[in-house]
């Protein structure tokens, strides 16, 4: 099942359910949940589904935000009947072979009913400019606490298997704090196995202004990281960060692997003591490509903003 959540995307939605419904090797059900868009592209939406019966559209009866529109889709109770699952951006573009790769690599990886997630590249394409993203984050798969500070694995490359979606649907927030993708992240980081296959990019993500989350930028000199970390200083309450790895932690207890039980005992008690702090602010239990921006990461921890 391919969820797909839409909010204002008439322009280019056309283009990405054309890209879904062209996927070769496997049987997609598109489920489009639009969250009360002004413009269009609840209309296009229709009109795919009256064509297509492996498409499902449904439209909120208010506006819920990217996350809960996203999330809600997974805990329907007809989301339990799919071998795979994919989340979809509305103005992306996948290559015909996205779904199958990642099929084919999770069966090749995984034995028996190991929960997965697997993720793939992708290729930014901002005008005439294209540009890769992901493989610059591969070491992070060897310092498991970066999805609790900084989740580096976007939604819209993720596919992953029938257990993990168990997992994840066993236990649903009264609210997700951060975004659909850090939950299924850390599901799959702490509960299951994660598979990164960063040397293929099997989608193009347009970037246009108005995507809820662009490209992953790690510029030094970056005055929007500057002004999250100030932000982080003046509303000292609204650790989210925190607040979601106790949820997740709370919820799935049962699922935690020891090594994921680990890592995130050890950072919900970083705050404990100065001690603590001291100690979690050096760790390499998180890494992110950029000295800069490793350093204002860890000047947070220091001062306990997260």
């Amino acid at each position: 099942m391919v969820m797909m959540a839409t909010y204002k995307g008439e322009r280019w939605v056309g283009e990405q359910i054309d890209s879904i419904l062209g996927q070769e090797g496997v049987d997609v059900t598109l489920r489009i949940c639009d969250d009360q868009s002004p413009d269009g592209t609840f209309s296009i939406c229709k009109k795919y589904a009256n064509r297509f019966p492996n498409v499902v559209v449904t439209r909120n009866e208010t506006n819920l935000g990217v996350n809960d529109n996203f999330m809600q889709m997974l805990y329907e109770d007809d989301a339990e009947n799919y071998d795979y699952y994919a989340f979809s951006d509305q103005d992306d573009l996948w290559m015909p072979n996205k779904l199958s790769a990642a099929v084919d690599m999770i069966e090749k990886m995984i034995v028996g009913e190991e929960p997965a997630l697997y993720y793939c590249d992708l290729i930014n394409v901002e005008g005439s400019s294209e540009s890769r993203e992901l493989y610059r984050f591969t070491e992070c798969e060897r310092h498991p606490a970066t999805v609790l500070l900084r989740n580096y694995i976007n939604g819209c490359v993720m596919v992953f298997n029938h257990a993990l979606a168990r997992i994840v649907q066993s236990y649903r927030p009264t609210h997700f704090p951060r975004m659909h993708d850090v939950w299924l992240h850390m599901a799959g980081r702490f509960c299951g196995t994660v598979i990164a296959d960063t040397d293929h990019a099997y989608m193009k993500r347009r970037i246009t202004g108005n995507n809820v989350v662009g490209k992953t930028t790690l510029n030094p000199e970056s005055i929007g990281e500057t002004i999250k970390l100030a932000l982080l200083a003046l509303k000292p309450y609204e650790r989210v960060q925190s607040e979601t790895a106790r949820l997740f932690y709370d919820g799935y207890s049962d699922y935690l692997k020891p090594e994921g039980r680990r890592v995130l005992e050890e950072f919900l008690h970083y705050r404990d003591s100065l001690d603590a702090r001291i100690r979690y602010s050096g760790s390499r239990s998180y890494w992110i490509p950029s000295p800069e921006a490793l350093l204002r990461m860890r000047v947070g921890v220091l001062l306990g903003f997260y």
